[in-house]
């Protein structure tokens, strides 16, 4: 069990730890004003794929196994190029993203959602060891690239970073393209109404509430920079980055929840997976994040930079909301699992209402103290509206949230058949 667990969970965790490594290298190298203009960048090319995902997102993996694979490839495709010269030029005209690599997220977009696109067919197709495997040779190539352009080529400046992501993409979109070119079968086109129709039905309701929640995630990157300037953003922005490092488990977790409870129609059984995986998450979340505020500010300052010495402050204020916010990812994938979508979007809502809230006030007045603060209010309320409607439910009681020994074997014995069925594929 144990050896199944650490090979089926090493994809994220290899990809998490070079992600670190990825911001120690350009924080170290480009300091605190490159490291907001980058975090500019990855934030224009989110934008575009959160809108290209109307059509390309998670919604596929449910779409696919039931119409035409290359109708639906081909509209994702289209909807994906579209919506990049549309939201990039909107990017521009609000000066989003600095005007020098406005082409380069626009290129960039475009090649991460054919990416998306792709990996979701594999998704659907159960290939997850494959769509692991592609993941990790996608984030080596991004570090493989980063390491050659600044160590070997000499070339410390934030498009060194900018051509890694051109490497590190490309490698993720050509290995995934080769890998579903079996699965794009040319029938026709006479089901094309009906699969746009349920493409619009299934992505939109879906990536509404992802866009409110990333709202949630990052709107104080903007209003850090119409109030401060690049370098406080970079300073943030890498204090956030180790922070949500922590959601780790919880992802990882969540994604076991979710294919258990959308397999089940036995409502006890979803309840008492959800309260497990709850458990489990909100300790080792809590346990890591005491560990990161653990370590003193010199640390932090030896590793990043000087420029990075406010990180503790980051870490610290936004403590609480990363731990109400992995416990948010349980209950999250509850209601999804169970054809409840609209909670999410309620509570992302009310999220963001309290972002725009705080944000606007708190940010301007104590800068990046005021966004972890913003952001912990926010994340706590959406789990707690969660909470709320999760007991109500369920009609569970105190004592289910109390940890229990049925807790873990339970944890335990769901993890092993999603991994024993994953070796079949």
């Amino acid at each position: 069990m144990l050896k199944k667990i650490i090979g089926t969970a090493g994809a994220r965790v290899f990809n998490a730890f070079l992600s670190f490594v990825i911001v120690i290298v350009y924080a170290r190298n480009l300091g605190a004003e490159g490291a907001g203009i980058i975090a500019e960048i990855v934030l224009g090319i989110t934008i575009v794929l959160l809108i290209s995902n109307f059509f390309g997102g998670g919604a596929l993996v449910y779409l696919l196994p039931r119409h035409d694979n290359f109708i639906i490839f081909l509209l994702s495709y289209i909807w994906a190029i579209i919506s990049a010269f549309v939201v990039t030029y909107f990017l521009n005209l609000f000066n989003a993203v600095p005007a020098k690599f406005i082409y380069d997220v626009l290129l960039l977009s475009i090649i991460q959602s054919f990416s998306a696109v792709n990996q979701n067919i594999l998704l659907s197709k159960e290939k997850i060891k494959l769509y692991n495997s592609i993941s990790v040779l996608q984030f080596s190539g991004l570090f493989a690239a980063l390491m050659f352009f600044i160590f070997v080529l000499k070339k410390v400046e934030v498009s060194s970073y900018v051509n890694a992501l051109y490497v590190g993409y490309s490698v993720g979109f050509v290995l995934s393209f080769v890998s579903i070119l079996k699965y794009l079968k040319f029938k026709g086109f006479n089901d094309l109404g009906n699969i746009i129709k349920q493409i619009l039905k299934y992505g939109s309701y879906v990536q509404f509430a992802n866009i409110l929640q990333f709202l949630n995630y990052r709107l104080s990157y903007y209003i850090i920079t119409s109030y401060f300037n690049k370098a406080m953003l970079g300073v943030y922005s890498v204090g956030n980055k180790l922070s949500e490092g922590t959601w780790l488990v919880g992802k990882s977790v969540s994604m076991v929840q979710y294919s258990r409870i959308a397999n089940s129609k036995d409502k006890e059984y979803n309840k008492y997976l959800t309260l497990a995986f709850l458990k489990f998450t909100f300790v080792i979340t809590l346990i890591l994040v005491a560990i990161l505020l653990l370590i003193p500010e010199n640390v932090f300052v030896f590793v990043f930079h000087k420029e990075f010495s406010n990180i503790k402050i980051v870490i610290s204020s936004l403590s609480v909301g990363i731990v109400a916010m992995s416990m948010s990812m349980m209950f999250s994938h509850y209601f999804s699992g169970t054809g409840r979508h609209y909670y999410n979007t309620i509570s992302s809502g009310i999220g963001l209402i309290i972002t725009f809230a705080l944000g606007f006030t708190l940010i301007p007045r104590y800068n990046i103290l005021g966004a972890g603060i913003t952001a912990s209010v926010s994340y706590f309320t959406i789990c707690l509206f969660q909470l709320i409607v999760f007991v109500k439910l369920t009609k569970s009681r105190f004592n289910d949230f109390l940890i229990k020994k049925t807790d873990v074997k339970l944890f335990f014995q769901e993890v092993g058949r999603i991994l024993k069925k994953d070796d079949k594929n």
